[in-house]
């Protein structure tokens, strides 16, 4: 804005001196070249201010689209760990690993069902004799576990669509930004619970557009853009799945 700001207040003083030089100084005759040199001078000024306000439009617009390419990627990574967890009890540590599960692994079809069932030990322990039908006895609740078959992961997760085998890149026009993944154990409560994180660097995706916007871009505090460097899903730290992204490009819980 302050470089708007400059370009206009340079065109109202060259258009002012310039005007009573020429009403001053030049004769008829001269006027048609001065005007026509003027004419060029105001387009390209013009050009230069229309040029200075859509920078940071475009900029923005194609940022955004980009981030949203990314995020993409980050919930396809998301819905394929918390799958390859609910099967092997922890994340994937390489994209590899993921690509096998889809193309090899498999997802059992169960069936819960809430029960009420005679507590035989709170019956005993409180000497209650009951029959087979519990009545006046204590009663218990379970959840009755029935496999009823098994689905393939790709027809469940990725079904019509090979884009599971490119999760740890991301395509931008011609070039191509890796996704980076870890994982780790954060000890919780006497337990050792797998985390996992997957990290894009936002300066390789924005590589090839104005330097100087990337960098404010990069130092950006909002709660309606992602902060910091990186677009990050997960965390090496704490248990969470929770993507740094604000909603409007994707669900981030």
């Amino acid at each position: 804005m302050l470089l708007l700001l400059l370009y206009v207040v340079i065109t109202c003083v060259v258009a002012v001196v310039l005007v009573k030089l020429i009403d001053k100084f030049l004769p008829a005759k001269a006027r048609v070249a001065v005007s026509a040199a003027l004419w060029i001078i105001c387009f390209a000024l013009a050009y230069l201010i229309y040029a200075s306000v859509m920078k940071p439009i475009e900029f923005k617009q194609e940022k955004e689209a980009r981030y949203e390419i990314a995020v993409k990627k980050m919930l396809d990574i998301k819905k394929l760990q918390t799958g390859y967890k609910s099967v092997h009890g922890k994340y994937a540590d390489t994209f590899e690993e993921l690509v096998k599960f889809v193309e090899t692994g498999e997802f059992e079809i169960i069936s819960r069902r809430d029960t009420a069932v005679i507590d035989h030990a709170k019956n005993a322990a409180f000497g209650i004799k009951v029959g087979a039908d519990g009545v006046g006895g204590f009663f218990k609740d379970e959840v009755i576990i029935t496999k009823l078959g098994t689905v393939k992961v790709k027809d469940s997760l990725f079904k019509n669509s090979d884009r599971y085998k490119r999760l740890n890149v991301v395509k931008v026009g011609n070039f191509e930004v890796p996704v980076l993944m870890k994982t780790a154990v954060v000890p919780r409560n006497d337990m050792n619970i797998s985390v996992f994180q997957a990290t894009i660097d936002k300066n390789a995706l924005l590589k090839d557009l104005d330097q100087e916007l990337v960098k404010q871009e990069n130092k950006v505090e909002s709660i309606d853009e992602i902060n910091g460097d990186k677009i990050i899903l997960g965390s090496l730290e704490e248990v969470t799945l929770t993507g740094n992204w604000p909603k409007k490009y994707g669900n981030n819980e």
